[in-house]
C-alpha cells in the first residue's frame, strides 16, 4: 500500500512510532526512523534493509535539518512524515514547573512545525504529501497530572485543521491520529503496567469504560497510519481519526 514511497517517522525507535515504522516497511516504503535513543533505533531498523535509522533529538532543529536534507538529496522526494515523538510527565499544575512545560511543547509540537516547515517544500514541488500527527484523547478527555501533555496534543489537533487547509493547493493531505489507551511503555508509570492494575481491570475491562474492554495496540494505530498515509487517503483532510476502542464516548 506504500509501494516505494518515502516516509520520515519520528519516536521510531518504541512503541506506536517502532510499529508504525514496521508497519511501513511491510508495506514496502522507504523508512527513515528518528528517535534519539540510538540503541532501541538501531534495533528496531534491523526488521528491514527498508528502514534507515537516524539517530537524533526532534528538538535538535539542526541535526533535523541535516536528516531532511539528506534524504531529499537522496531519494529526490519525500512523501509522508509522521510526527509521532512525544513526551509527558506526571504532575498536578500547581507542583510543574515552566521548564516541563516547554519540554513538553517543544517535543510534541514545536518540533513536529520545524519538520512540516522543512518538508512541505519538498512535498509541494510534486504536487504530493501526507502528514500524520500523532496526538491523543487526552486533548478532549484528559486524566489529572497531565496538563502540559494535554495542551500540546490539543494544539497538535488545532494545527493539523489549520495546516491541511493552508496546505490543500499543494497537493498535501494533514490528518492526525489520536489514539486512547495503548499498551505501550507509556503505561509504565513508577515501575507499575498501569493496564494491569486492578483499578484498570475493573473500570476499563469489565464495567467496558472501554466498550472493546480492553487496551489498544501499537500496531492498531500503525494500521490507521498506513490509510492516512496512502494513496487510498485521497479524499480526507483536516481529520482526527480517534482510535480508542470506543474510551471517548464513555469518559
Amino acid at each position: 500500500m506504500l509501494s516505494d514511497r518515502i516516509a520520515i517517522v519520528t519516536g521510531g525507535a518504541s512503541g506506536i512510532g517502532r510499529a508504525i515504522v514496521h508497519r511501513f516497511a511491510r508495506e514496502r516504503a522507504h523508512v527513515i526512523a528518528i528517535d534519539r535513543d540510538a540503541v532501541q533505533l538501531s534495533e528496531t531498523a534491523t526488521a528491514s534493509a527498508l528502514i534507515e535509522a537516524a539517530a537524533a533529538d526532534v528538538t535538535d532543529h539542526g541535526a533535523i535539518e541535516r536528516i531532511v536534507g539528506e534524504t531529499a538529496a537522496r531519494y529526490g522526494r519525500i512523501d509522508i512524515l509522521v510526527n509521532n515523538a512525544g513526551f509527558s510527565y506526571y504532575a498536578r499544575h500547581d507542583a510543574s514547573t515552566l521548564d516541563q512545560w516547554r519540554a513538553t511543547q517543544s517535543v510534541n509540537a514545536e518540533a513536529a512545525y520545524w519538520l512540516a516547515k522543512l518538508v512541505t517544500p519538498i512535498m509541494a514541488r510534486r504536487h504530493y504529501g501526507r502528514i500524520v500527527n500523532v496526538t491523543s484523547i487526552q486533548a478532549y478527555a484528559p486524566d489529572v497530572d497531565v496538563t502540559a501533555y494535554a495542551a500540546s496534543k490539543g494544539a497538535l489537533d488545532a494545527w493539523t485543521r489549520a495546516l491541511a487547509v493552508d496546505l490543500a493547493p499543494s497537493g498535501i493531505l494533514v490528518n492526525a491520529i489520536a489514539p486512547g489507551c495503548i499498551h505501550t511503555s507509556m503505561c509504565v508509570i513508577d515501575g507499575e503496567d498501569m493496564t494491569q492494575s486492578a483499578d484498570f481491570q475493573e473500570w476499563y475491562v469489565r464495567r467496558r469504560k472501554i466498550p472493546l474492554g480492553r487496551p489498544g495496540t501499537a500496531d492498531e494505530i500503525a494500521g490507521a497510519a498506513v490509510f492516512l498515509a496512502g494513496d487510498q487517503c485521497t479524499y480526507v483532510t483536516g481529520h482526527t481519526l480517534v482510535v480508542d476502542g470506543g474510551l471517548s464516548t464513555t469518559h
